[in-house]
């Protein structure tokens, strides 16, 4: 947590890391004569704090979490564990931060061997190579093009072929629709016939009910007494009931029959199918009554004497006569539940025929839809691979141009404006090294005070997320935390395990402990209308031994990030106009204008110079009036 604070005093920057020449770079330009004031640039460490003021604060329990997320890997202590400040309590797992690290070392070593080459400048092979390349991408470009045209070619038959696959589904999905609706005018045409059927039928038995019940009237002179007159005395002479029987079904079978025909005058053929079905249902009813009636008028012959002039061979012929007109009934009834039985059949056999043509019309439209979309699909494939075709024709001309320029640019000498990007990759792969070094040292937890471990909230193997309270310790003694309020133009700067350098105007400004940034509070608080944060900073294990009380105020120097082995200059060094940032260079007593790159905005007015200078160049950093 310790870092060396003399970076902090301005007697070190204006002895040891500023050179400040004031020279007499004199320019001669209308007899005038202008100085400057001058800085010669040299590599140092730049460094990048935040100053506030806080209170120290008592502690009774501390909550520690990680500053990333990740797998936690070991625990080190367990509940009622006594921990001193400093005590490795839990670890993630670092296996990829390692492999972070080690990735990120090994692009520095890159990034500055490609700068180290640079700056060499390129050697015959380099060029040879360059030369090779120009020649590989001028026969890639020229095969690019004849391939653009062969997939051209390719497109317009794709076009044409499955053009005529949607054509030929369309067509069979329109003959399927056709067979569609010739189905459905057969089936109506089917289904007409087979209600005339039965309405015919039903006709065919209300004739024949009417004949069933003239057959039993003659017998049981029902309504035509004179019609029995013969064998009136004999009749039933066995059962009186059977004649009872009778008379009382042929009243209600003449009911049936009066309300089948009146049924049957409401309908005519080709009216709707409920119509006829009822009508048809209601004369079925009457037959049924009917044959009930012949029943029992065979019943009543059977109970009938011989006597006079009525003889047995009368008896017979009328048995034979009752009977014959069961016989008839019998068949029309079985001829109208025939009718009806073709109705039913008829009905399935339409819907069956239906069913099949809508699933053969079904597939039809999708076969249709299908080459359809197959067909653009295809297209677009081919379409797709024109424009990929003309894409990396495109690109082989890219490469052609890239080629040319990069062998010119192979050939030249190498210039500090050239030499820009690489030095910026170098400042950029450093800066995600000492990223990745910082992540992977925030993978251990450390105890920020002495104390007892009361709470363990996860276990080994157990995603935490970064933040989360995963260990809380309990003060054993008097232990302190140091409590600030950061501006809202500072915050931003700080983050966890930020080493702290803390004096106190009890102690005098001599005395210097050091902490770290244990949490930031991410709620605001206005003071005076300005935006504050609070930053709770933990002590290393000396300062809790340095005899604090709670209320003390303490001044607080934040490390928030450093550069090591860089180039600075002060602020009003560096320049910008349309968009460019340069410095002015002294070169043989002549200013020239330089574009540089810039990086960290340091202590005391400096700026870190990642690209566009050299240490031991003589900078101007204003003009001197004379």
């Amino acid at each position: 947590m310790k870092f060396r604070t003399v970076l902090k005093r301005w007697w070190f920057w204006v002895g040891t890391v500023l050179v400040v020449v004031v020279g007499s770079a004199v320019l001669f330009s209308g007899g005038e004569e202008v100085t400057y004031s001058t800085e010669v640039t040299e590599r140092v460490t730049l460094v990048q704090t935040v100053d506030a003021n806080g209170e120290v604060v008592s502690i009774d329990e501390v909550e520690l979490s990680f500053n990333l997320s990740g797998t936690l890997d070991q625990i080190f202590v367990g509940i009622g564990d006594t921990v001193e400040v400093g005590t490795i309590l839990a670890a993630l797992d670092t296996s990829e931060l390692v492999g972070d690290v080690q990735s990120a070392y090994q692009a520095v070593k890159i990034a500055q061997a490609h700068l180290d080459q640079q700056r060499a400048g390129a050697t015959k092979e380099a060029v040879s190579i360059s030369e090779a390349a120009l020649a590989s991408t001028q026969v890639s470009f020229s095969a690019s093009e004849k391939d653009l045209e062969h997939l051209q070619i390719l497109l317009d038959l794709v076009s044409d072929r499955y053009a005529l696959d949607t054509e030929s589904a369309s067509e069979s999905a329109q003959a399927a629709s056709d067979n569609y609706d010739q189905i459905v005018e057969e089936n109506a045409e089917m289904i007409a016939d087979a209600y005339d059927d039965l309405l015919s039928a039903a006709w065919a038995a209300v004739i024949e009910v009417r004949a069933g019940l003239s057959e039993s009237d003659q017998i049981i002179g029902a309504r035509n007494g004179a019609l029995n007159d013969d064998f009136e005395l004999f009749l039933s002479s066995k059962d009186k009931e059977a004649l009872e029987d009778a008379e009382g079904q042929f009243e209600r079978a003449e009911d049936y029959l009066f309300e089948a025909e009146e049924e049957m005058l409401l309908v005519d053929y080709g009216d709707s199918a409920d119509a006829i079905v009822t009508a048809a249902e209601s004369v079925a009813d009457a037959m049924t009554e009917v044959a009930k009636l012949l029943l029992n008028t065979r019943k009543v012959v059977e109970a009938t004497l011989t006597g006079g002039t009525f003889v047995a061979s009368d008896l017979t012929a009328l048995m034979a006569s009752v009977d014959a007109a069961r016989a008839a009934v019998q068949v029309d009834q079985a001829a109208l539940e025939n009718a009806f039985q073709v109705v039913v059949d008829t009905l399935s056999n339409a819907e069956a025929n239906l069913e099949d043509t809508e699933h053969a019309l079904a597939a039809a439209e999708l076969a249709e839809a299908s080459a359809a979309l197959f067909e653009d699909y295809q297209v677009e494939l081919a379409r797709q691979s024109v424009d990929a075709g003309d894409a990396l024709r495109q690109m082989r001309e890219a490469d052609f141009a890239q080629a040319e320029a990069r062998l010119a640019e192979v050939i030249a000498d190498p210039r500090i404006v050239d030499l820009a990007s690489y030095e910026a990759e170098v400042a950029r792969s450093q800066a995600a090294y000492a990223s990745a070094t910082a992540r992977y040292e925030n993978a251990q937890m450390l105890a920020p005070i002495i104390g007892r471990v009361t709470e363990i909230n996860a276990e080994i193997g157990e995603q935490v997320v970064a933040a989360s309270p995963v260990i809380t310790v309990q003060t054993t003694g008097d232990q302190f935390e140091i409590i600030a309020d950061i501006s809202e133009s500072d915050i931003t700067k700080i983050v966890l395990n930020d080493p702290v350098l803390l004096t106190f105007d009890a102690f005098g400004s001599d005395v210097e402990i050091t902490g770290f940034v244990g949490k930031i509070n991410p709620a605001e608080k206005l003071i005076e209308n300005v935006v504050y944060y609070e930053v709770t900073v933990y002590l290393d294990a000396e300062g809790q031994s340095l005899g604090l009380r709670p209320g003390l105020s303490v001044d607080l120097v934040v490390q928030t990030d450093a550069r090591e082995d860089v180039i600075t200059l002060p602020q009003r060094a560096v320049l910008e106009r349309d968009g460019i940032t340069y410095v002015r260079v002294l070169v043989s007593g002549m200013v020239e204008e330089r574009e540089v790159t810039t990086g960290l905005r340091g202590d005391l007015g400096r700026i870190e110079i990642t690209s566009g200078l050299e240490a031991g160049e003589e900078v101007v950093i204003r003009e001197l009036s004379e």
